[in-house]
């Protein structure tokens, strides 16, 4: 990774900030092969990368995804330009874009349409950028490390040399989060952390990093899954999160099925559903009722894990000022909450975790209001596996 791409990636990043998005920088894809080739032994095969991975969500929590391509030079540009569209394919982006430092071929420029695809310069970002003019400050500020190629670069090298323990759970976040098929991933996060649950320390800044980026992706994940309600049977909630934990109802029958066949067999063969499944029944239950929030939510978490990773973090409201929003805040502690409880992962992350989200919030007067006053991990007046009303 050349310094010049960094520039371009955090020129990137900023725009999608500026219009309202939550970023990844550097998204990796594979997949797991048994066989590579005779004589070989299976292992992990690339699939490609992205550079600059940008998400917002509509009232209705449907995503909308942009990414970015950032090169340095023109030469391959045309090729490129089909890479681009079967990556934005892959990731249903709505938007894809190849920023170039230098300009691009004009055939690049003639498919960009055809394409539906964006080919952009730096002057073009900037001309951008001064369209949205946002409260926050991205130039001064703690938020202005996030746009920072240097800082980037070293955040992306901190990520890199996590302790070895943690190996496996990282892997996943990095890699395998993003070709699973959505609705796994709200099994398999809980599933990873709790695997690698001996050996996260509250106490090391970089092991709190890590799990507000599972918090970041777990908001994704839910995204998806309150999407499918919403669009399936909203006033049954609860039905309609199991089916969607099985990939949809004929998945849940199928396996409500083989669970039944099994006590008919052999007397065992529990409940189909995870034993932490009322808690996310109670999350998915407080994110629903909070559209409107669940973007600065999501920029918390980012903002959060960057921040952890660095030498001098600073806390949500300390960073984002006058526009931070507690409510939006307590989710984040809310998902905390669930996968600290549902992992089972040392149960002093809530209040490490709290003490970056909200607890400047609390020490200022500020109000959660309605559910968001739960205490973690906590399930509310409306009982196990009941979903407030919506």
């Amino acid at each position: 990774m050349s310094e010049k791409d960094l520039e371009l990636k955090a020129l990137a990043r900023r725009l999608m900030w500026k219009m309202g998005f939550s970023t990844r920088v550097d998204v990796q894809m594979r997949s797991y092969v048994p066989v590579r080739a005779r004589g070989s032994r299976a292992g992990h095969e690339s699939y490609t990368d992205l550079d600059v991975l940008g998400i917002a969500f509509s009232p209705g929590f449907q995503s909308q995804r942009v990414i970015f391509d950032c090169k340095t030079t023109k030469s391959g540009s045309t090729e490129r330009m089909f890479w681009l569209r079967g990556l934005a394919d892959f990731f249903e982006a709505d938007m894809a874009y190849m920023l170039r430092s230098k300009a691009v071929t004009d055939s690049a420029r003639q498919l960009a349409g055809r394409l539906r695809l964006g080919a952009l310069m730096p002057a073009d970002v900037q001309e951008m950028e001064a369209l949205h003019r946002i409260p926050l400050d991205l130039t001064t500020g703690p938020l202005s490390h996030l746009f920072n190629p240097e800082d980037i670069a070293r955040h992306l090298e901190r990520v890199n040399r996590t302790d070895r323990n943690l190996q496996p759970l990282m892997e996943y976040i990095n890699f395998d989060y993003w070709v699973y098929d959505p609705y796994r991933n709200m099994t398999q996060m809980v599933a990873h952390l709790s695997d690698v649950r001996q050996f996260l320390n509250p106490d090391n800044p970089r092991h709190l990093a890590v799990l507000f980026d599972c918090i970041w992706l777990y908001l994704v994940a839910c995204s998806k899954a309150i999407e499918y309600v919403r669009v399936t049977h909203i006033s049954e909630v609860d039905l309609n999160l199991q089916a969607y934990l099985f990939g949809g109802q004929v998945g849940l029958r199928e396996k409500q099925q083989l669970a039944s066949r099994m006590r008919s067999l052999v007397g065992a063969g529990g409940d189909v559903l995870p034993e932490w499944y009322p808690r996310l029944l109670e999350l998915i239950g407080r994110l629903i009722q909070s559209p409107t929030l669940f973007p600065a939510a999501l920029r918390y978490a980012e903002w959060l894990n960057y921040a952890l990773s660095s030498d001098t973090p600073v806390s949500v409201r300390a960073a984002f000022g006058n526009t931070s929003h507690p409510t939006a805040a307590k989710l984040v502690a809310d998902v905390a909450g669930f996968l600290v409880a549902a992992s089972g992962i040392k149960p002093s992350f809530r209040q490490a975790a709290r003490s970056f989200v909200i607890d400047d919030f609390i020490s200022g007067g500020d109000h959660f209001p309605g559910q968001a006053t739960l205490p973690f991990g906590e399930v509310s007046e409306h009982g196990p596996g009941q979903a407030p009303q919506v």
